[in-house]
């Protein structure tokens, strides 16, 4: 009797997780970076109300419709696109327009880009995830996932930026460059 009920739960068991969504998500070119695995065990389990559900792709996991995480995406070079550093961690902020919001963001997301760190994830959050708390405190529970992955460059803010010349050399004496122009007084 006591090995029906076991079997019993056990078949019931997996007919749940038959039942369970996969979250459709795009691979990475570097999912296979093992960096990639130990960030993903460091995930959250639960992001907001969202449980973690499965997705399609390696070095991906997602939350059904509150969020995903993928790992191993092309680093983005230095740009002119919103920096915000939660926790330590730099995260470009993607505009709507931006051509590389992933096909599951868009109209209620916002898209993430950690910034600096070599694997590059990205994070999707939905506006239903964040509910009435705020998107760094969502972006903070990455933090341990992002403390795995190592720091290579960090955002910096437009007067934390050298003074170039116009062939873009380094200027040392700011007295001879003019800022934004490249040319001498």
């Amino acid at each position: 009797m006591k090995s029906r009920l076991v079997f019993g739960l056990l078949a019931s068991a997996t007919a749940l997780a038959g039942c369970s969504t996969t979250v459709g998500l795009e691979a990475t070119p570097y999912a296979s970076d093992p960096t990639c695995a130990t960030m993903l065990m460091a995930t959250p389990e639960d992001l907001s109300s969202f449980p973690r559900t499965k997705s399609s792709a390696q070095a991906t996991t997602a939350w059904g419709e509150g969020g995903s995480f993928r790992c191993g995406l092309e680093p983005p070079t230095p740009s002119t696109d919103r920096c915000i550093t939660v926790d330590g961690v730099d995260w470009l902020s993607l505009d709507a327009s931006d051509p590389r919001i992933p096909d599951n963001g868009g109209d209620g997301t916002w898209t993430f880009l950690s910034y600096g760190r070599v694997p590059t994830v990205e994070v999707v959050l939905s506006t239903e995830a964040v509910g009435s708390g705020t998107v760094t405190d969502l972006l903070s529970q990455f933090t341990p996932a992002l403390s795995q992955a190592t720091v290579e460059r960090e955002c910096v803010g437009l007067t934390d930026a050298p003074l170039v010349d116009e062939d873009d050399n380094i200027v040392e004496d700011e007295t001879s460059a003019t800022p934004g122009t490249g040319t001498e007084d």
